[in-house]
């Protein structure tokens, strides 16, 4: 018994589990908005079949054609992205003519669109996968190799 405390007194011995490293991107960008009724009312026009085609228009009319090719090419960059890193990346998606887009591109400086912030401190400009690629494996690794040393010291 006394073999197992001096054991378990021993940091060096103990199992050590670490989260995985974490990006955070949020994206300030032109998305596509929707507008619902109440829950209720939803299923009375769903099942009298003009739900979808209110919803199928507001989709079609929410954006310029060049921005929905623009909001369809991040998405998927964004589905391509959690399948590289999984659930050690976290996205999200600000619309900037909200008011919390308004603010974040204030306190990021962000006066074009689509920006990407990256763990709330660097600012990519524009849709440029490479560029977002390499951003988000050097925060990934960056994070990654100080947990590392963390362990080993």
């Amino acid at each position: 018994m006394a073999e197992l405390r001096a054991f378990m007194r021993d940091p060096s011995r103990r199992l050590r589990i670490l989260p995985a490293p974490v990006a955070r991107i949020e994206i300030l960008a032109y998305a596509p908005t929707e507008f619902y009724h109440c829950q209720h009312c939803e299923v009375v026009w769903g099942h009298l079949g003009l739900g979808e085609r209110l919803h199928r228009e507001q989709r079609s009319s929410a954006l310029p054609e060049d921005l929905q090719t623009e909001y369809a090419a991040i998405s998927d960059w964004v589905r391509h992205a959690f399948d590289r890193y999984q659930d050690r990346l976290t996205v999200k998606v600000i619309d900037a003519a909200s008011i919390e887009g308004l603010l974040k591109s204030i306190r990021h400086r962000a006066r074009r669109f689509p920006a990407f912030i990256i763990n709330g401190s660097d600012r990519i400009i524009g849709f440029d996968p490479s560029r977002l690629d390499a951003a988000l494996a050097q925060h990934l690794e960056a994070t990654e190799g100080g947990e590392n040393r963390a362990q080993h010291a």
